[in-house]
């Protein structure tokens, strides 16, 4: 009798030492012994990536992509073939490590940012077969041009929910510190409750306005291909939330989310909005926040975007790195709803103004000064979530 497939990802907090690697090996083992057949999908250890960028630029400003890529996926690399010896040494089960390219990830061309294109996978199956568990690289996968890509921010969990769609797994199981979504960060907000059930659409508008969860990606996956998407804690085991597609109470505040990571450009005197609006997608920036009015645009990017952002006009312009975005999630909630008439009215208590906001059916965006973020961000949780 075939075995159900659960997917698992593990992130490089969960895998930051050896010590690490060998709980994450039990947690797997424990998995196994239930009857399932396992893949399990893994990042680069702690901070290795984030080292590897450091090193790349004290080489050069600018580094290649094509080369960025080569360097990048060594880390997820090294993790696979730890994580395989820590199960192997401790048994009853068998584990194979395998790269992105040796199981047939195939992606685009665009180097860094590389979007999947298929998965072949026979490699997978086979090891699967022999019951072994299978450890994959995330984060990677090889290109139409045989060339190693990497898939950009959150690109494990890309890889898991990819790998889980394309192998018809019962469900994919991000593990991470945190045991599922939250109303809030629960480590700024201690009062913040976890979120049991949740839908993909309030899901994906959480980690748009940057919520560290998930990532967009991985949930754009999951929801095209109507993917089980669990989120639970490394340390225990425990699934806390379940992204579906549940249907969430319509006009109610789901979740408060702070970013951070903001910096706004004004642009001024703009000649042409459409050219600036072009440029800015050829470069397929993260645009948190967009405002115009005439001339004037006003565009919120996080930093890394920054520097991509040098020749994107000739316009006049300034930068403000003092601003954080405070938005509140849920289905119903833009500008004209109670929701909405409750955020401005406690920010006018607490005499915080807003620069910029943007509003949708499923989140509205309120752009404040940096240094009220955190009284904002509690006292807006404390009110408008149930």
């Amino acid at each position: 009798m075939k075995k159900p497939l659960i997917v698992q990802k593990y992130g490089g907090s969960s895998l930051a030492d050896p010590e690490s690697i060998k709980n994450v090996a039990h947690n797997i083992i424990e998995k196994k012994k239930q009857g399932y057949d396992l893949i399990v999908v893994v990042s680069a250890m702690g901070k290795t990536t984030d080292r590897f960028v450091e090193l790349a630029r004290q080489i050069t400003e600018e580094p290649d992509r094509r080369e960025m890529d080569m360097l990048l996926s060594v880390g997820e690399r090294i993790s696979i073939a730890l994580l395989a010896m820590a199960i192997n040494s401790t048994g009853p089960y068998r584990a194979k490590s395998f790269t992105g390219s040796q199981i047939g990830i195939i992606t685009d061309s665009n180097h860094t940012d590389a979007q999947i294109v298929e998965i072949k996978g026979h490699r997978i199956v086979e090891a699967l077969q022999g019951d072994n568990i299978v450890v994959v690289a995330g984060f990677q996968g090889v290109s139409v041009n045989k060339e190693i890509t990497t898939l950009g921010r959150g690109g494990s969990d890309t890889t898991a929910v990819a790998l889980a769609a394309a192998l018809k797994a019962e469900s994919c199981e991000i593990m991470s510190d945190i045991d599922g979504i939250y109303t809030a960060d629960p480590h700024i907000i201690k009062t913040a409750n976890i979120i049991d059930k949740i839908d993909y659409d309030t899901a994906l508008e959480m980690s748009a306005a940057g919520a560290k969860m998930l990532h967009k990606k991985s949930v754009e996956f999951a929801k095209r291909y109507n993917v089980n998407l669990k989120l639970g804690s490394t340390s225990t085991g425990y699934i806390g939330t379940i992204v579906t597609d549940y249907s969430m109470t319509k006009g109610r505040v789901n979740a408060v989310v702070l970013d951070k990571d903001v910096v706004l450009i004004h642009f001024i005197n703009v000649e042409d909005t459409n050219r600036l609006a072009e440029a800015i997608s050829r470069k397929k920036l993260n645009v948190k926040i967009w405002q115009s009015a005439g001339s004037h645009v006003v565009l919120g990017l996080g930093e890394k975007d920054i520097t991509l952002t040098h020749d994107l006009a000739s316009e006049k312009h300034k930068t403000e790195k003092d601003k954080v975005i405070l938005s509140i999630i849920g289905t119903g909630i833009g500008l004209g709803t109670e929701p909405a008439e409750k955020l401005f009215t406690q920010l006018a208590k607490l005499n915080i103004q807003s620069c910029a906001i943007q509003s949708s059916n499923l989140q509205l965006k309120a752009v404040i000064p940096a240094s009220v973020a955190t009284q904002a961000y509690q006292h807006i949780h404390d009110v408008l979530i149930d």
